[in-house]
């Protein structure tokens, strides 16, 4: 992809911000020797802006390797060199904007991770309540078994007279030798019901204690979930303004700007007041219900305009489809994407196909409908447009998580993710 936003205009201020890069109109494309990182991009399995799911999808591409992360990252830093070469007060903007942006990738993957874990306690706690309510009336019948048999101990004495019937009967005849043993065999009966009782006792009052302590968990996880998310807030807050500052100063400087061969009236496309207005923007369906991994119904997910066959959760559509047209007015160029949701069958199905690579069925986002690969130049940490995405797809809900960055545990530069 041309580092020029639209052809025949200067390299567009959004770039600047999006990569801390600006350089002079004139600068013409040279046939100079592919760098290490776009030999890693164009090495790099990407699809086209029109691909439809399973074309490239984001478990079955190969990790970047140590040497293509490295050549990425040092790709991105000389971008941010270049930019404080041509005008110190933007890039020092766009560095603060970046720390900011950052800051909410972090907090919005700390909203994530808390909503993951306030899901699975209230889940272990609908499982212990279940146990409980079982082992309740497992107790209560249990414990009119104790009473029957308390009844006839009192009224019959220690041995009912239907039991002694019962020996009498059972031993008549030849049988007289073992009377004793009949005997002992009801009174065996009796006390094994006596201990099933203790038993359901013990264990009801255990279930009580763990659906308890479930309960305060759930609780605990909610409040966690809350503050995290008012965490996210503040620091989306504080995005936004530091970028409305830079949009005014961009504004406020064009024609001297555009005399260093900066344009100023392409800085940033993201309309601010409108991200206002995303929240209350109508969903395609009313269907928010939390269903297993991999098997949401269609009723509860949304497609995505622009892209045929790729669905998500409808909060996550409904902000892809924003963040798009933002990242085209902005770049210029076509937002690519690659995959969204995916059905427990097809994470099962990858998962035999690249084991080594793809997400254990029934663990990935993908499966959540939360969950986006893109491409066009987003697939890699070097680059304008995976800056772009940095410091402007919180803005619109979606953050990269910790552990896909250049410096986590399984770097995937094309992997961003929806916090609810």
């Amino acid at each position: 992809m041309s580092a020029r936003c639209r052809p025949g205009a200067v390299l567009a201020l959004s770039v600047a911000l999006a990569t801390g890069v600006a350089v002079p109109a004139t600068a013409q494309p040279t046939a100079a020797a592919p760098s290490p990182v776009a030999s890693a991009v164009a090495a790099s399995p990407t699809a086209s802006p029109s691909a439809s799911p399973g074309d490239a999808p984001g478990d079955e591409r190969e990790p970047l390797s140590p040497e293509e992360v490295k050549a990425q990252v040092e790709q991105a830093a000389k971008l941010q060199r270049e930019s404080a070469a041509a005008d110190k007060q933007i890039a020092a903007m766009t560095a603060d904007l970046a720390k900011l942006a950052a800051a909410s990738s972090k907090a919005m993957d700390a909203v994530s991770t808390a909503r993951t874990a306030q899901r699975q306690a209230r889940d272990a706690e609908t499982r212990q309540v279940h146990r409980l309510n079982q082992l309740n009336k497992e107790l209560a019948a249990a414990r009119q078994d104790v009473s029957n048999m308390a009844y006839d101990a009192y009224v019959n004495g220690s041995i009912a007279l239907r039991d002694l019937a019962a020996v009498v009967e059972l031993t008549r005849g030849d049988q007289g030798g073992n009377d004793a043993a009949l005997a002992e065999y009801l009174a065996a009966n009796r006390a094994a019901e006596a201990r099933q009782y203790e038993v359901l006792a013990a264990a009801q009052k255990q279930a009580a204690a763990a659906a308890t302590k479930a309960r305060t968990d759930r609780e605990a996880a909610t409040a966690k979930a809350e503050a995290a998310h008012k965490e996210a807030a503040a620091a989306l807050g504080a995005q936004q303004k530091k970028l409305a500052q830079l949009q005014k100063v961009a504004g406020s400087r064009r024609a001297e700007l555009t005399t260093i061969g900066v344009d100023a009236a392409g800085i940033s496309g993201v309309d601010l007041s409108a991200l206002e207005k995303l929240a209350n923007a109508p969903l395609c369906t009313e269907d928010r219900g939390d269903y297993p991994n991999g098997m949401f119904p269609p009723s509860a997910l949304c497609g995505v305009a622009g892209y045929s066959g790729h669905t998500l959760r409808p909060a996550a559509a409904r902000a892809i489809e924003a963040l798009a047209a933002a990242y085209e007015k902005d770049l210029g160029s076509k937002f690519c994407m690659t995959d969204t949701y995916r059905t427990y069958a097809s994470q099962v199905d990858v998962k035999a196909r690249k084991p080594h690579l793809a997400a254990t069925p029934g663990t990935s986002n993908h499966g959540l409908g939360l969950a986006v690969d893109l491409c066009g130049g987003i697939e890699s940490f070097g680059t304008p447009q995976h800056r772009w995405m940095q410091q402007h797809a919180p803005l619109f809900g979606f953050y990269h998580p910790a552990w896909a960055r250049a410096d986590g545990s399984k770097p995937e530069p094309w992997h961003w993710e929806f916090a609810q």
